[in-house]
């Protein structure tokens, strides 16, 4: 099979579980536990396996973490504590060695002494130096800015050869080379104190007097420098801001006469007071035009009042709302009155009399003459309410363009005299400036006439140095801390970088981290059991931990993502002694006991196990090389041999010298067992020799489902571990994760250590075994509680007789602490 045609298979079989994928998977085409699309983030790009090692081999897959690793491999903390408490001789040599060094730096390191001198920079004259041109325009800024820019003057070289002029002027017998002291002057520190304007001066040398005197000729040599340079800055400003003051004298007054001819010119306080007669004139006419309309609304209200009165049939209604001030309101009251009182009394005489009495006659034309009088009364008021109001109306129509023009008037009036105020104002503030201006030159110039004559310096003395006692360097405790803590820091990287070199799998981090792999399982170390014992623990002891590690392996193959192609499922190792027999038996165990008819097939032909592990003789089975040498598919249903497990068949082999296994994995008989096997069984488990030692592998993984990788940690390495995983890959076979075995939870959290070691070698005649490490003792340590399955724990064989197969020696009384020392003294060598 080509790797084109792998990878479609690999895809074909992920898409497929990924659509028949339950929700608690994550979905239809992202598992949520994966973090990859439809294939586990472990296996990278194309392929179940490609990503991760296009990046490791060079190749140019896609997949996530290509990253290649640092000389130290990762670094996590719990790496590091494992590292150190493995190797801490040699961080422990490491820091002997520091401290060794630290010693001989100590010793080799020159005597230096320091002198510190303390003096004060003053700033009196500062307003004397804000004229443009003034050589001392450092001194705008802050206290620290201004002194560290002076600061940086007295470091230059040329103030130091004047400070080593100054000091061979007051030290005439001193025999020190210029170069000598300028290095020492270079070395100096200028240090200003915070919220301060005291500097403090250090020199270093090897001789105390030297420092002393440096430090001392330092600030003499500071303090002659600022005098000269203050001297003649405040004679070059003497002069500046003597021409600048007849300036601005001039500037002045020219601006001082131009402000009385602009108040001549506009007459400001003439047009002031027109403008308050003007608002007052707007301000009384304004008064009356609101007046006349008020008095216009109340007209209207009357006359609509009166309208009301004198169509409507019932005037009462309305005349509570005349005000007395109405036109004939007196006139419309009494004849009102009188309507109403003879309205009553006719209908006083209506309850007596019918409408023909004579009595009731006269009432009823007395009433008639009296409401004539009264709507006649009103229309009258009515008359002279709109002849009232028209006229008001007039007279407000007259008022209104008159106030118009009034504040037009003033606005363009109070225009003309904002506009010359403001120029006004400008001019005075103008003066006002000049003014300043010279009065700031003035003084200036008297703070520059006491400069020249009392000669003031920018630098005061404060406290002298003195000759050190002591030196400041070497400094015993920083050099022997220094040297102990690098060494300890080179110590971890020297031994992280030997971790990582020696290429072991640790922990569950290294196989998902460095090579990419998903951990299928972790199995327990189980303790004082023979091999046949563990292989069957399954079956033997149901509710043991290394009985429910394996039902987890086969929970998660019979998962929705693992079953279709977990069917023929082939376990491998890179070496032996991982455990990959005793898995293959218990997991076969496992799948029979759950109700799966299952085969399990020993492809271990140079070194079977299967037969020896359930007991089998001999002549009890059909061997498979044999069959298979025969070619013969009709023989296939003679091979499966009962077990003592229910629903479990076996497939065993026997070692000859005659049959050449290589042989007959280049034969298509084997092709055609697989598919005899894939139509009578639900479940085969195939037993294989470890990768790489023979091939066999690479064809047998070809013709199976999925590949599961065996590995033991501290046992296991990482290059034969990535080098049969990608070789797998290349040759169609789909590398679904690896099964941590021989895992001691009691005794190491991060599989640190190794409780058993075996020892592997090759023999002529198509042998090689095992061989545990440790040396015998009597066992003293109690039954540990948290046991598992370690499908490695390997007991010592016997020579095996020729044409026979091996049997397992008793276990060996063995102290757990003896066997860990020995297989460390093993690994060693």
């Amino acid at each position: 099979m080509s790797e084109a045609e792998a990878d479609n298979k690999a895809d074909q079989r992920s898409g497929a579980v990924s659509r028949r994928r339950p929700m608690y998977y994550g979905g239809d085409a992202r598992p949520m536990y994966y973090g990859g699309s439809a294939r586990p983030m472990y296996y990278g790009g194309g392929g179940s396996y490609g990503g991760a090692y296009d990046a490791m081999y060079g190749g140019s897959g896609g997949g996530a973490g290509q990253e290649e690793e640092s000389v130290v491999g990762s670094i996590t903390l719990m790496r590091l504590v494992r590292v150190c408490l493995q190797r801490w001789v040699t961080i422990a040599v490491f820091v002997i060695i520091g401290l060794i060094a630290a010693f001989a730096f100590y010793r080799m390191s020159p005597t230096v002494y320091e002198a510190v001198s303390v003096f004060e920079m003053m700033m009196l004259q500062t307003s004397v130096m804000k004229v443009q041109g003034i050589s001392d325009g450092d001194r705008s800024g802050s206290v620290e800015e201004v002194v560290n820019t002076r600061l940086a003057m007295l470091r230059s070289r040329q103030f130091f050869l004047s400070v080593i002029a100054k000091y061979r002027e007051l030290h005439p017998s001193a025999k020190w080379d210029t170069e000598d002291l300028v290095e020492v002057l270079k070395k100096s520190q200028q240090t200003l104190v915070k919220r301060s304007r005291l500097i403090q001066v250090s020199a270093r040398s090897t001789d105390s007097q030297l420092a002393a005197d440096l430090a001392n000729v330092y600030v003499e040599a500071a303090d002659e420098l600022m005098a000269k340079q203050n001297l003649d800055n405040a004679k070059s400003a003497s002069a500046l801001l003597s021409n600048q003051l007849e300036a601005a004298v001039r500037a002045r007054d020219v601006v001082d006469q131009g402000l009385l001819a602009f108040r001549r010119e506009h007459l400001v306080d003439l047009m002031r007071g027109q403008a308050v007669i003007a608002n007052e004139s707007a301000k009384k006419t304004n008064l009356e035009i609101l007046s006349l309309q008020g008095k216009v609304t109340e007209a209207e209200l009357m006359c609509a009042i009166l309208q009301a009165i004198n169509v409507n049939d019932h005037p009462e209604n309305f005349l509570g709302k005349l005000p007395e001030t109405a036109p004939r309101y007196r006139e419309i009251a009494d004849a009102f009155k009188d309507m109403l009182k003879t309205e009553a009394e006719k209908n006083a005489l209506l309850i007596r009399y019918t409408k023909e009495h004579p009595d009731v006659q006269i009432k009823e034309k007395e009433l008639e003459m009296f409401t004539a009088q009264f709507a006649d009364a009103v229309s009258r008021a009515l008359e002279t309410s709109i002849a009232i109001r028209d006229l008001m109306k007039q007279e407000m129509q007259l008022l209104q363009p008159r106030y118009e023009n009034m504040m037009k008037e003033i606005s363009e009036l109070e225009l003309k005299i904002a506009t010359a105020e403001s120029q006004v104002n400008q001019m005075i503030r103008s003066l006002e400036e000049h003014d300043k201006a010279c009065r700031d030159l003035q003084q200036r110039i008297r703070e520059v006439g006491y400069i020249m004559d009392e000669n003031s310096a920018m630098i005061k003395p404060v406290e002298p140095a003195l000759p050190p006692q002591n030196p400041v360097l070497p400094q015993p405790l920083i050099i022997f801390s220094a040297g102990p803590f690098l060494a300890i820091l080179l110590g971890i990287l020297f031994v992280l970088i030997l971790d990582h070199l020696e290429d072991k799998v640790v922990g569950i981090a290294d196989i998902e981290q460095r090579i990419r792999l998903k951990p299928l399982a972790i199995l327990p170390h189980v303790r004082r059991k023979k091999r046949e014992q563990i292989a069957r623990m399954v079956a033997e002891d149901k509710f043991s931990q290394f009985a429910e590690a394996i039902a987890t392996l086969r929970n998660l193959l019979d998962s929705p993502r693992y079953a279709e192609m977990s069917k023929v499922l082939l376990s491998v190792s890179t070496q032996p002694g991982e455990g990959k027999t005793i898995t293959s038996c218990s997991l076969a165990i496992s799948y029979a006991l759950s109700g799966q008819k299952t085969l399990l097939i020993d492809f271990d032909m140079r070194r079977p196990r299967i037969a020896r592990i359930f007991s089998k003789a001999s002549t009890d089975f059909t061997s498979l090389p044999h069959t298979l040498a025969k070619a013969d598919p009709a023989l296939f249903p003679s091979l499966p041999t009962k077990s003592d497990v229910p629903n479990l068949d076996l497939v065993c082999s026997k070692s000859s010298s005659e049959i050449s296994p290589s042989s007959l994995m280049g034969s298509g008989a084997i092709v055609e067992f697989f598919k005899w096997a894939r139509e009578n069984y639900d479940r085969v488990i195939v037993d294989s020799p470890p990768f790489g030692v023979v091939g066999d592998v690479m064809t047998l993984s070809s013709l199976v489902d999925s590949v599961m990788i065996m590995c033991c940690p501290n046992r296991t390495r990482f290059n034969p571990l990535k080098h049969a995983a990608r070789h797998l890959t290349e040759a169609g076979a789909q590398v679904i994760g690896v099964v941590v075995n021989d895992v001691d939870f009691a005794r190491h959290r991060l599989f640190d250590k190794e409780n058993y070691h075996y020892k592997y070698a090759y023999q002529y005649g198509s042998k090689y075994g095992y061989a545990e490490g440790g040396k015998s003792a009597k066992r003293s340590l109690k039954p540990a509680t948290a046991v598992g399955s370690a499908a490695t724990r390997a007991l010592a064989d016997e020579e095996e007789a020729a044409g026979t197969l091996p049997t397992a020696a008793p276990e060996a009384d063995v102290d757990v602490k003896d066997m860990f020392d020995a297989s460390m003294v093993d690994d060693d060598e």
